[in-house]
């Protein structure tokens, strides 16, 4: 071997070793849940976040940057370095925030889908002292006292701001709207009575149901949920035709490498495959995910579509 061939060996050898180091993943995965600590988001990430790392074979850390309907925390994903290292754990409100949020600095139909996590429903939950048992009663009380009662919401533009609205609508009653920064400050404000009633994600929310903090009124889909079986639907109670629920999906910055994407969405669907997560997620509240990249993207666009034509009727805008 001569001199020219041994410098030729010992440039490209290197550079071999650096790429096969390098393949997806080679390190550690940030997983943003764009809400405060205790909230639905929150809870489904850290249950989320070990199945991934073993799928992985890397760390998959959750970092709370909450804020703003969840969207700081999906600005800050979209505008993160596309190489599957930062991901976002998306929902519903981001479908949403498209159409409340005028400002607003992403698409969330420009980042790129990398896989379904599930539909969960909400409870419409109130202090446990309000003089209502049910939904029924509850629309009387808020046309008696319009000026009167207030519901909570973890920030305005969500999911629950605008299924309140919905509420509102159907029933032709009146309350105030409090916004927090996230679920879990927002509960522990209805418990103390400061205010009186939440359409709160069935995770966060059913914690305090079944130890008897908060009542729990009805459900937001059109059938009764499993987790709370003699709670009826809003439907059932009066509203008719009332059907809302929430969905999460993983997200990653746009132009994300088709074989970190395919890693990610393989990882997911391998934790949805394992009875006993499938069984703690169920068990939280929310229905099992899983499914393509496509498949989430569809669904993006389609919900986009559907707030924004409730957010007009309501009038809902932000910042």
């Amino acid at each position: 071997m001569d001199r020219r061939q041994l410098l030729l060996l010992t440039a490209v050898a290197p550079f071999g070793r650096a790429f096969a180091a390098n393949e997806y993943p080679a390190q550690t995965i940030r997983l943003i849940a764009p809400y405060a600590p205790g909230g639905t988001v929150d809870i489904l990430s850290r249950q989320l976040a070990e199945p991934m790392r073993s799928g992985l074979g890397q760390s998959v850390i959750v970092e709370n940057r909450g804020g703003a309907g969840g969207t700081l925390g999906a600005d800050a994903v979209s505008k993160s370095r596309a190489d599957g290292y930062t991901v976002l754990f998306g929902a519903v409100h981001h479908a949403i925030a498209q159409s409340v949020y005028p400002k607003l600095t992403y698409d969330i139909r420009e980042m790129t889908a990398v896989g379904f996590l599930g539909r969960v429903n909400h409870v419409l939950i109130v202090n446990k002292d309000l003089p209502a048992k049910d939904v029924a009663e509850l629309v009387i009380l808020l046309k008696e006292n319009p000026q009167k009662y207030s519901y909570a919401t973890p920030g305005a533009g969500t999911m629950q701001h605008l299924m309140a609205e919905y509420f509102k609508s159907v029933t032709k009653t009146q309350m105030m709207h409090v916004p927090y920064r996230g679920s879990a400050p927002a509960i522990v404000d209805i418990i103390a009575g400061n205010v009186h009633m939440m359409f709160e994600t069935m995770p966060s929310a059913i914690q305090h149901v079944r130890a008897g903090s908060v009542r729990a009124l009805a459900v937001t889909s059109k059938q009764r949920s499993t987790n709370l079986p003699d709670v009826p639907t809003v439907s059932e109670s009066g509203a008719e035709n009332y059907d809302a629920t929430s969905w999460y999906g993983i997200y990653a910055p746009p132009n994300t490498p088709r074989d970190a994407v395919n890693a990610l969405n393989k990882a997911i669907n391998s934790a949805f495959q394992n009875p006993e997560f499938a069984k703690r997620w169920v068990e939280l509240g929310a229905d099992v995910g899983g499914g393509t990249p496509a498949e989430l993207d569809t669904l993006t666009r389609n919900e986009v579509e559907r707030w924004a034509a409730i957010a007009k009727s309501a009038d809902i805008k932000v910042g």
